[in-house]
C-alpha cells in the first residue's frame, strides 16, 4: 500500500494552509455569558489583572494574575492568547475565559468572558481604574 503522490501533495498542502490559518475569537460570548473589554497600555496589564484577581477567592488569585501579566508580556504582537480559569467567588464557582492581544503600539485588549453576575463586578473594577 503505497500513498500517491498527488494525494500527499494534496494533504500537505491543506496541512500548511490550516497551519498558517490566524486563530479568531468568538465574535460574541457564549449564550449566558458575557464579554467585558478593556484596551490598556502593556505596562498597566498587571495592575489590571491584580485588581480583577480581586473579585474571586480562588482560580484566579493574585499569583495567576501575575503569571498572566508575564504570559501576556511575553506574547508576541499580534497574536491573541487565551487562558481560561474555574473562579470562585462569594457567587460560588464560574468559567473565567480572558483572552489578550497585544498590538505594535503595546497596547493591550483584554477581554473577559464570564457569567453576567461577575461580568458586571469586573466592570466596576474596571471602571473604578480610572477614578
Amino acid at each position: 500500500m503505497g500513498v500517491s503522490r498527488r494525494s500527499l501533495s494534496g494533504w500537505l498542502v491543506a496541512a500548511a494552509a490550516a497551519a498558517c490559518a490566524p486563530v479568531r475569537l468568538p465574535a460574541q460570548a457564549t449564550p449566558g455569558s458575557e464579554r467585558v473589554t478593556v484596551d490598556i497600555e502593556l505596562e498597566s496589564c498587571g495592575k489590571v489583572l491584580r485588581r480583577i484577581a480581586r473579585l474571586f477567592t480562588a482560580g484566579f488569585t493574585r499569583a495567576e494574575a501575575d503569571q498572566l501579566a508575564r504570559a501576556i508580556d511575553a506574547q508576541a504582537t499580534d497574536v491573541t492568547g487565551q487562558w481560561t480559569y474555574q473562579v470562585t467567588s462569594g457567587e460560588g464557582t464560574a468559567t473565567l475565559t480572558v483572552h489578550a492581544l497585544v498590538d505594535e503600539l503595546s497596547m493591550v485588549d483584554l477581554d473577559f468572558v464570564t457569567t453576567p453576575s461577575l461580568a458586571r463586578r469586573i466592570r466596576k473594577a474596571l471602571g473604578d481604574l480610572e477614578h
